[in-house]
């Protein structure tokens, strides 16, 4: 089974989450607001989202609140398997904000993956790293992160 199929699996189809989808933080006076996120993924599945819109879109994941993150991910790791463009940076803002799972922010992220969840994100974090990921010690941390989250620790 490939890859693809395996995140699908893990992640199935729900209910998109509803609104707010992006943090607070990202919504207060003087900040950048929430660059058109909600009006792009509020109500959509995240099954079918187009690559090519999800590239334009792709600093949502550092805007999401914990349930749209958790919702949404599997499409951009979807979008960075099916397409990657040679230029394609989505599987290193991934790598990376896994990779911050000590992080308060990210860890509220990241700790709602279950254990299925975890070892396809692993499998694609193995699959994606490159040198600079590995050599900088993302690859490590982001699987320590989810290692973390499969086991339930806080």
């Amino acid at each position: 089974m490939s890859l693809v199929r395996r995140v699908e699996q893990a992640f199935g189809v729900g209910p998109p989450p509803p609104e707010p989808l992006v943090d607070a933080e990202y919504l207060r006076p003087g900040t950048l607001g929430d660059d058109g996120v909600t009006k792009f993924f509020s109500g959509k599945s995240w099954k079918g989202l187009d690559a090519a819109q999800l590239r334009q879109h792709r600093a949502a994941m550092y805007m999401f609140t914990p349930q749209a993150h958790h919702y949404y991910l599997p499409a951009f790791i979807i979008a960075a398997l099916s397409s990657p463009p040679e230029f394609d940076d989505i599987p290193d803002l991934i790598i990376f904000h896994l990779s911050m799972h000590y992080d308060s922010f990210w860890w509220e992220r990241i700790r709602l993956f279950d254990p299925a969840q975890c070892d396809v994100i692993a499998e694609f974090v193995e699959a994606v790293s490159d040198d600079a990921d590995r050599d900088s010690g993302d690859t490590v941390r982001a699987l320590a992160g989810l290692e973390r989250a499969r086991r339930g620790t806080e």
